[in-house]
């Protein structure tokens, strides 16, 4: 299936029809790096969709996006859409962080900026505390400022938000970081 024309094109029964370009990603790195283009420069709705199918391909094959780390840091300050910063933030709360630490630094300050952005979407937040909460573990220094953060989007937050909020604030004094 044409990568265009799927993301332009197909509305429903995404997970059927995006299938295909899901194992193409998987296996061909030509592929990704098209779907990836498209993800991150296209229309609002390739950005959209090509996010979801990254976020497929990342679940099955996280190693493929090691050596993408430089692409997708740089994409917080391009970001045109939400599924863009739902992507990014997702992939690092669950895969491995970036390894350079000036990348590091820079996710770290978009984690930090999304968790108290009072129009951020409920997932993105949720995402950065993750991440933020895993980089503690590097920098314990950062527990005290992250558990402020997350008190401030906590006050009006999802039941998600909250929950997870809760989750991080409690290990955290369990760690005796608090």
């Amino acid at each position: 299936m044409d990568l265009e024309y799927a993301l332009n094109e197909i509305d429903s029964a995404k997970e059927w029809h995006y299938a295909p370009l899901v194992a193409t990603g998987i296996k061909n790195s030509q592929a990704l790096d098209a779907i990836i283009k498209k993800a991150f420069n296209g229309t609002k709705k390739e950005r959209m969709r090509g996010c979801w199918i990254l976020h497929h391909i990342s679940d099955r094959r996280p190693e493929l996006f090691y050596k993408k780390e430089q692409e997708m840091i740089a994409q917080l300050d391009q970001m045109k859409t939400d599924a863009e910063a739902r992507f990014i933030l997702r992939y690092y709360s669950k895969y491995q962080l970036p390894r350079h630490d000036e990348r590091e630094g820079v996710l770290l300050d978009f984690s930090f900026n999304t968790i108290i952005a009072p129009n951020q979407a409920a997932a993105p937040k949720v995402y950065a505390m993750s991440i933020v909460h895993r980089m503690v573990k590097k920098y314990p220094e950062l527990a005290s400022e992250l558990a402020q953060s997350i008190e401030m989007a906590c006050e009006h937050g999802t039941p998600g938000m909250k929950n997870r909020g809760g989750k991080i604030l409690k290990d955290l004094m369990k760690k005796g970081l608090l």
